[in-house]
């Protein structure tokens, strides 16, 4: 028996060896498709259920950095209400004692306040617009000082005291502007001058005219 295998038999048998290589070769490059997971059913008659991988746990850093800030709260305390109560203030004003301008002996106030205080006192009448007066009244004041009298001014200008002081001069007239009057308490008038005075004619009548009489008649007398 002839064993002798024919050329185009071995040609074909070397053909199908390289193919069968070559298919194996794809088999193994081919990606393999993951494994459908099996379908579980407790019951025969349940529709089937597809069992499905949970997913993988976050790392703790991406948990941590995922997680939400913690929320913070205050009780802040309400303040205490402190009522204050405001003192009733008095709306009525308080009253004032009006000082009459005339004494109850018709001297005007000034003078008789000083009698009651001085033995001797003494009063410069005069005009505050002339400047002649006002040298007057320096004057009569410096003589009433070094006679150790009290001194009073009295302007022409003020009605109210001008016209008491005016009513009570014996055997009347107007006031002399300048003028000097002296009174001994407690309202005895006991010198009159008419004019410019200096300040030693003041002293000396103010201390002569202590124990002197009265004035009754016309202005000098």
């Amino acid at each position: 028996m002839d064993l002798t295998i024919s050329r185009p038999v071995r040609i074909f048998a070397l053909v199908a060896i390289i193919a069968a290589v070559a298919g194996g070769g794809m088999l193994a490059l081919r990606p393999k498709t993951p494994a459908t997971p099996p379908l579980v059913s407790n019951n025969a008659s349940a529709p089937l259920t597809k069992i499905v991988p949970h997913a993988a746990s976050p790392t703790p850093s991406t948990a941590s950095s995922k997680a939400k800030p913690p929320v913070i709260t205050s009780t802040v305390r309400p303040k205490a209400t402190v009522t204050t109560t405001t003192p009733a203030v008095a709306t009525t004003a308080p009253k004032t004692t009006a000082v009459p301008a005339v004494a109850a002996d018709g001297l005007p106030m000034a003078i008789a306040s000083a009698l009651r205080a001085h033995k001797i006192v003494v009063v410069s009448v005069f005009d505050p617009e002339s400047q002649t007066d006002a040298i007057a009244y320096a004057e009569a004041k410096a003589g009433a000082s070094e006679a150790g009298a009290a001194f009073v001014g009295l302007s022409v200008l003020d009605s109210v005291a001008a016209g008491a002081l005016t009513t009570q001069l014996p055997g009347g007239g107007l006031l002399p502007s300048p003028g000097v009057l002296i009174y001994r308490s407690p309202d005895t008038l006991v010198y009159r001058l008419d004019g410019f005075a200096d300040r030693d004619t003041v002293a000396q009548a103010a201390t002569a005219f202590v124990t002197a009489a009265p004035v009754t008649g016309a202005a000098g007398e």
